[in-house]
């Protein structure tokens, strides 16, 4: 594992609770490649944050391994502490320190640095420069650190991070304290800053829109435990259990039977699909359909396999594109249309599911 930036195995962390155990921490295991975000996706709860503060050495796990850039710091009862782990972090409330000015804010970790390891002020002078140039706050140094907007505190949380030039960079649910608006503008500025950074992150977050746009590679977590692992578009486009699908992204589910290779019966009618990894004729399944893949049509299409009859719901118009609510038997499907799109309220419609876009599900 040498050169390994991030190497977990086996991480296991139970904590008392009305008189039994929780596992926050279940049998974890992920490796992080060089310059890539991994992040670790779920809800409160899942025990995402419990791993990553295991991984900075805020929590002391039950039991597993922890490896850094090839140094084991978890393993056996072998603890290196936080400040000997060569990480930085950026934690959920960015942690300014509100009498100091962006300079001293960014300059903190190495000026608190003890023997060897501090280095001279010209030294930390030329870092905190640089690090402040890289979020671009370059300019900023003299400004009192509550004279910051919440985007500008941010990077300069990020900065302090990167002063130490660590080995990995840890974000603990980085932008949730911004409004909807600066949150992504910075999802945005914070994906460019790691790119041309290329440091390797861990990334911790329950948004699902900021791991599928900043991640290299999404874990999405359940009960402790990491239940898929993979791409952006893997994870949402092929969910591998109900709770992904559900939880990454809206999903309309349909519930059937394989019948023969490639061809599932339900309910409203036959499908086929592109791919049925590891299921056989007989077994239940469960058909998952992203609402932007339904294809709505105002009149029966011909020779269209994947082809259900429904009737409209409701019609809601959101900006980039209308929500429209299709009823068909006792189920409402959600679809995502072009907001040029003109059908009312009880209009017949057909839903027309493309082969390639349905999700099977065991």
């Amino acid at each position: 594992m040498t050169g390994t930036p991030l190497a977990v195995e086996g991480l296991r962390k139970g904590f008392a609770d009305r008189g039994a155990t929780v596992q926050a921490i279940d049998d974890v295991g992920f490796e992080i490649r060089e310059g890539e975000v991994y992040t670790l996706l779920g809800p409160s709860g899942c025990g995402k944050t419990s791993t990553l503060r295991a991984v900075a050495g805020l929590e002391r796990p039950d039991a597993g391994r922890i490896v850094i850039d090839g140094t084991v710091v978890t393993q056996n009862g072998r603890f290196v502490p936080p400040n000997r782990r060569d990480i930085g972090m950026v934690f959920q409330s960015y942690g300014i320190w509100p009498h100091m000015n962006v300079f001293d804010n960014a300059a903190f970790p190495l000026q608190v640095s003890k023997g060897k390891g501090k280095p001279p002020k010209q030294e930390i002078r030329k870092r905190v420069e640089a690090a402040l140039a890289a979020v671009h706050l370059a300019g900023y140094e003299g400004r009192m650190a509550t004279q910051l907007s919440g985007g500008q505190q941010q990077r300069l949380a990020l900065a302090r991070a990167l002063v130490r030039r660590p080995k990995l960079l840890l974000l603990d649910e980085p932008l949730s304290n911004l409004d909807a608006k600066l949150r992504q503008a910075m999802r945005a500025e914070l994906a460019s800053l790691q790119q041309e950074l290329g440091i390797t992150t861990l990334f911790v977050t329950h948004d699902q829109d900021e791991a599928l746009s900043m991640s290299t590679r999404i874990a999405v977590m359940q009960a402790g435990k990491i239940i898929q692992e993979g791409g952006p578009r893997e994870v949402y486009q092929r969910p591998a259990t109900r709770f992904v699908a559900d939880f990454v992204g809206t999903t309309n589910f349909l519930s059937g039977t394989r019948t023969a290779a490639r061809r599932i019966d339900t309910p409203v009618g036959a499908f086929d699909v592109a791919s049925d990894p590891g299921t056989k004729a007989g077994d239940e399944v469960l058909l998952a359909v992203r609402p932007e893949a339904v294809r709505l049509h105002l009149s029966e299409p011909v020779g269209v396999p994947n082809v259900i009859k429904g009737e409209i719901d409701r019609v809601m118009f959101v900006g980039e594109c209308v929500d429209c609510h299709v009823r068909v038997g006792d189920t409402v499907w959600v679809t995502r249309q072009d907001p040029g799109l003109t059908a009312a309220s009880g209009e017949a419609v057909w839903l027309e599911l493309p082969a390639d876009r349905v999700s099977v599900i065991l």
